[in-house]
């Protein structure tokens, strides 16, 4: 099974020596970073849709330092984000490196470090906001040092944007707390932290789904993929980027731009023609390659809704494709992966039961839902406590289905010690 340190181009990146690869191999003494960051992760999702609007002050008993939808964004693109890129960096790095993965001490640091960014946000430390915002970016900020170092003694290129996804998401954190304490909301840092994710889910998207789904038809025995196209990738992906640089530059009014409005369709249209030469169709039988194409088919849809909102001056399209982006997109890419690598390092078979599907359809449910409460206004008061609800099922259901393999490491670190990585 082709691993998670996949090049840009999809080819398995170059393997370090046998003996820097035994070192690696060690299962961390005290677990390793997936599992203690996916529980976190997932367990800081079902909790911020919990305590998120009214309940939070209340829950919280004290006055909260940032209102609650504010808090809500934060604690989704800078708590909840960050975990899952930890568990998923801090895991793949030893096997691109040689190097001794992140555990005991440092892993427990870390842990410690961004709990207490969670605990500061909610206001539950009693710090001042310069406190609050730098307790909170500290994280995100030895997170992306500690992959570039790992990187760069690695000379490992193809992987250089997960450290600019990382350092990204950390100065948008830092503008989102310069705005809040310059006395507004932080809606552009929040709208930066979300087209860098967003990128990153393309990006990442254009390794994995296309390199799982060869594997799944060649395990099956099914006719291959068609030869990819670079110009048609290449060309994909710079226009998806674009197209973000240039959502971003939109006016938060979102007037009438039919120039932008075009470049955001023709972006939209180009990546779902990439992606539909990846025959999603032929993988309805194996959920863990089907949520794959549907997580990344959210970045298209975004953009298409962005664009037609552009074009015809419609606010309703172009703030629910943020959500299609945040929900569909980062949610179901970020869940996809948790239930993969969770599989695959606690050597268990890459194939996932009628439980797994549950959640992942649970979550496109959540996507459908808060976008439709927007583009539905009449039917704003059953879709959002439905895709709240829907929401808390996907995450607690990982809890359920997945905390237990994540939460016995001795015997499943020396499985997966012992098997290839994924």
């Amino acid at each position: 099974m082709t691993g998670i340190e996949l090049s840009s181009s999809g080819r398995p990146l170059r393997r370090p020596s046998s003996g820097r690869l035994q070192a690696a191999r060690r299962p961390a003494p005290h677990g390793a970073s997936f599992r203690v960051f996916f529980l976190a992760g997932a367990l800081q999702a079902v909790l911020v849709i919990g305590l998120w609007g009214a309940a939070f002050p209340l829950l919280a008993g004290i006055d909260p330092p940032l209102a609650p939808a504010a808090w809500h964004a934060h604690e989704l693109l800078f708590g909840y984000v960050p975990a899952v890129q930890a568990g998923f960096l801090l895991t793949a790095i030893p096997h691109w490196t040689g190097r001794r993965p992140v555990g005991g001490g440092a892993l427990a640091a870390l842990l410690a470090l961004w709990i207490a960014g969670r605990l500061a946000a909610a206001g539950l430390l009693g710090l001042s906001p310069l406190g609050v915002a730098l307790l909170a970016i500290a994280f995100t900020g030895v997170l992306a040092g500690l992959v570039t170092v790992e990187i760069i003694a690695a000379r490992s290129v193809d992987n250089a944007p997960a450290v600019l996804s990382l350092i990204v998401l950390a100065v948008a954190e830092i503008l989102f707390h310069a705005d809040l304490a310059a006395g507004h909301e932080g809606a552009t840092a929040t709208r930066l932290a979300l087209a860098g994710v967003t990128a990153q889910m393309m990006l990442l998207g254009g390794r994995i789904v296309p390199a799982f789904t060869r594997d799944y038809l060649a395990e099956t025995g099914r006719a291959p993929l068609p030869p990819s196209l670079r110009w048609l990738d290449g060309g994909a992906v710079g226009l998806g980027l674009a197209a973000l640089v240039v959502w971003l530059a939109l006016p938060p009014a979102r007037p009438l731009v039919p120039a932008s409005g075009a470049v955001l369709l023709a972006a939209g249209g180009l990546l779902l023609v990439r992606q539909a030469r990846w025959a999603p169709s032929r993988t309805r039988s194996e959920p863990l390659v089907w949520v794959l194409h549907l997580g990344a088919a959210m970045t298209p849809l975004g953009l298409l809704m962005a664009g037609a909102g552009a074009l015809t001056a419609e606010t309703e399209l172009t703030a629910a494709a943020v959500h299609v982006w945040a929900v569909g997109g980062i949610g179901l890419m970020t869940l996809a992966l948790m239930t993969r690598v969770s599989l695959g390092h606690t050597g268990r078979p890459l194939r996932a039961g009628s439980g797994s599907a549950a959640i992942y359809l649970a979550l496109a449910v959540a996507a459908v839902a808060r976008a439709g409460s927007i583009l539905a206004p009449q039917w704003t008061l059953p879709l959002l406590p439905l895709a709240g609800v829907a929401w808390i099922a996907a995450y607690a259901g990982f809890l359920v289905l997945y905390g237990p393999m994540l939460l016995r490491p001795a015997v499943a670190a020396e499985r997966a010690a012992h098997s290839p990585p994924r």
